[in-house]
């Protein structure tokens, strides 16, 4: 959901700033005012690319920031993208006429990409010229399964089908390659080589262990043996400080005291040198043979780069080849064996298939007659609408290739819905399908362009009511010019233009009830007399005892 929007030195916008509710938002304001820039702004901030031209005219920048609601699916992307986030996602874009531009979620830079797959199943921009998804034949089997509601199924029939295609391409692997005696004699040499080598998976660190402790035992050795040397050996430090304090032996107080002190140092530095020994004694008691141990790191060295792999490749290395070998001397066995399990796979992959197939034919009855339902409210009266099928070859859908037909009027031959031409009646159609559909969806904010062209009177009337059903799922935000929709509103704000002499700026602000049946009344008929306000106020009314 849309929280807040601000707008700075965007086309004629000076600045502007606006605070948005759940359900159902509506703007209308004269034309020129600037509800086009507001929406257009909108949606550059989620998806647009950086174009200097949407800069207002003097400015070296422009700014847009909308904070968001967000999600359990945006936090998962989120925290891919290690962005720190709390209850809400502050999305600011600024573009600059030294194109120093900048996207930003939360003061962390990303890309446009990571921006529109973040909003792509949240946020649904609608115009009379931008139909979107729902026109689109690719998308209906995709929509057809929302409307299924069957999760489970359709992720057990993916594996199913992604375990079947896993073992085709094996199958057809080995199918396809053969092995003359020259490659099966290189392949039992590599094989042989491998075993003779006697690898195992913890082997090579135990050995990397005890070449290091050698090296240090060998450092130690000499250091501490040259240690023993000096305090020992002849003429040593053992010997000559104890001389010393041995022929201290004046009778003189203070030269006795001297003499005890360098006594009990001597006595306490021998003690010390006995736990050096000791240290030394446990070196030269390891017996760890060098030669076999640099051997061995060798043949794990060698066979590493030979294959250019590790450890745990050498072994998968191994069994891969044995089973190329057993394939090669016994090729039709492991090729039945293999065709065995592919036809399992298949069979088992088909018959999921053949479940969904029958349980869209199904659904598709229902979606069928609430999409006319609810086209029936928009006053399509005469509207067929069918789901058609095609069975395919088993693919990653399954066995199904749909499409949505419609036909508008009495008489009229089915056609593709993207074949539609009446840009009122694609608004209505628009509109019955995003009402069944987005409570089947993830879509979180949708908004409608000035779909209502086109249309007026009761059929006006039945697209508000429309948009604030649609609303009571999903955030909606409209912009109008027919009063009949705006009535049908929660909130209304007004966007209107205020000129001095140096520019023109847009602005906005909310309305409350008076004001909204004043605008009301100017929308309808162009004045405020009290027939204009007591009409505006009973359709306000009206439109508000409709919805309950």
């Amino acid at each position: 959901m849309l929280k807040s929007l601000h707008i700075k030195n965007y086309a004629i916008i000076d600045e502007l700033s606006v605070d948005f509710n759940s359900g159902f938002n509506v703007f209308t304001g004269e034309t020129g005012a600037g509800k086009s820039i507001i929406v257009g702004a909108l949606s550059f901030l989620m998806k647009g690319k950086a174009d200097t031209g949407v800069i207002r005219s003097g400015q070296e920048k422009a700014m847009i920031e909308g904070i968001f609601s967000i999600d359990e699916d945006m936090k998962a992307k989120l925290d891919e993208a290690e962005i720190d986030y709390d209850d809400e996602l502050i999305v600011r874009r600024i573009i600059s006429t030294d194109n120093h531009n900048s996207i930003k979620i939360n003061q962390s830079s990303v890309t446009l990409s990571f921006l529109t797959d973040l909003f792509a199943d949240h946020i649904d921009i609608h115009s009379q010229k931008d139909s979107q998804y729902l026109l689109n034949k690719a998308n209906h089997l995709k929509l057809l399964d929302k409307y299924l509601n069957d999760p489970e199924l359709l992720d057990q029939y993916e594996q199913e089908f992604k375990n079947y295609t896993q073992a085709l391409g094996e199958y057809e692997e080995l199918a396809n390659n053969t092995y003359n005696e020259a490659d099966l004699d290189y392949l039992k040499f590599d094989l042989k080589e491998i075993e003779d080598a006697d690898i195992r998976q913890d082997e090579e660190e135990e050995l990397q262990e005890k070449e290091r402790r050698y090296k240090d035992a060998e450092k130690y050795l000499s250091v501490l043996n040259e240690a023993k040397e000096i305090y020992d050996g002849q003429e040593g430090i053992k010997e000559r400080l104890s001389y010393l304090y041995k022929n201290l032996t004046l009778n003189d107080q203070a030269i006795e005291m001297i003499r005890d002190r360098i006594e009990e140092l001597y006595f306490s530095l021998d003690e010390e040198m006995d736990k050096l020994k000791d240290i030394l004694s446990g070196f030269n008691e390891e017996d760890l043979d060098i030669d076999y141990i640099e051997d061995r790191l060798f043949i794990y060295s060698r066979l590493k780069r030979k294959h250019n792999t590790d450890v745990s490749g050498l072994l998968a290395l191994k069994e891969q080849i044995k089973e190329k070998i057993a394939f090669f001397e016994d090729r039709d066995f492991v090729l039945g064996e293999k065709k065995k399990q592919v036809d399992a796979l298949y069979n088992k992959a088909y018959e999921t298939a053949l479940r969904i197939h029958e349980i869209r034919r199904e659904k598709a009855l229902l979606l069928e007659k609430e999409v006319v339902d609810q086209c029936l409210d928009l006053m399509l009266n005469n509207v067929n609408f069918k789901v058609q099928f095609t069975e395919n070859k088993l693919s990653r859908n399954g066995i199904d290739d749909v499409e949505f037909y419609i036909s508008l009027n009495k008489g009229e031959e089915l056609k593709p819905l993207k074949n539609v031409a009446s840009g009122g009646e694609i608004s209505r159609l628009m509109l019955s399908l995003k009402s069944v559909f987005t409570s089947l969806s993830d879509t979180s904010l949708i908004i409608f362009d000035e779909i209502d062209t086109g249309v007026s009177g009761k059929v006006g009337l039945a697209i508000g009511q429309k948009m604030a059903h649609i609303a009571k799922n999903a955030q909606v935000l409209t912009i109008t010019h027919l009063a009949s929709v705006a009535a049908c509103a929660d909130y209304h704000f007004y966007i209107y233009k205020e000129d001095n002499s140096e520019y023109s700026r847009t602005l906005i602000r909310r309305l409350d009830e008076d004001e909204i049946i004043k605008e009301l009344a100017m929308i309808s008929s162009t004045d405020t007399s009290e027939v204009s306000l007591d009409a505006a106020r009973a359709l306000y009314y009206n439109a508000r005892e409709s919805l309950k």
